[in-house]
């Protein structure tokens, strides 16, 4: 059902999640915070603490695309599988089994086949694998030298964890 300023039900779940604030949200329609915040609450949408981290801190690497319209990059199989890996690395309890299945199988990939994962923003399928370089180290996405990290626990979130150890990132 739309909301008189053009925001649907759809529209709002997409940009709920590419990581969007309440605040955000309604700013782009032009109306208030609760409006928006009691629309998502009615459609189940709840903010996860974890899932919102994760979000900001890949956004200090890259601008996902995720248009108002149609299929963006944000809900491509690898961003997905990224971000649930990262929500599992980070200890998030509100995964269920299929999530963790999901992350659990992605980093399978990346050690069978050695690789790291890339976006390209402007390319149509937007994200990419190719192979492991020295440099990368253990880290699963690329990483430009020079650009800060946020902050040391994303840095140690990016990084694939020894055969041995949890997959859950302890606090440091």
């Amino acid at each position: 059902m739309p909301i008189i300023s053009g925001l649907t039900d759809s529209l709002l779940e997409k940009l709920f999640h590419t990581g969007l604030s309440d605040k955000e949200i309604a700013g782009r329609f032009g109306i208030s915070v609760q409006a928006v915040s009691k629309r998502r609450m009615k459609l189940g949408l709840i903010r996860k603490p974890t899932s919102r981290q994760v979000n900001n801190w890949l956004a200090t690497r890259w601008d996902i695309w995720a248009p108002n319209e149609g299929t963006g990059h944000h809900n491509a199989y690898s961003g997905k599988a990224l971000k649930v890996w990262l929500r599992l690395r980070l200890g998030d309890t509100t995964l269920s089994e299929a999530q963790e299945e999901l992350a659990e199988q992605w980093e399978r990939r990346l050690r069978e086949r050695d690789e790291i994962l890339c976006y390209e923003p402007g390319s149509r399928r937007g994200w990419f694998y190719r192979p492991r370089t020295a440099e990368d180290g253990q880290r699963v996405i690329d990483w430009p030298e020079g650009l800060a990290f946020p902050d040391a626990a994303f840095k140690r979130a990016l990084d694939l964890p020894s055969q041995a150890r949890a997959t859950e990132i302890t606090e440091q």
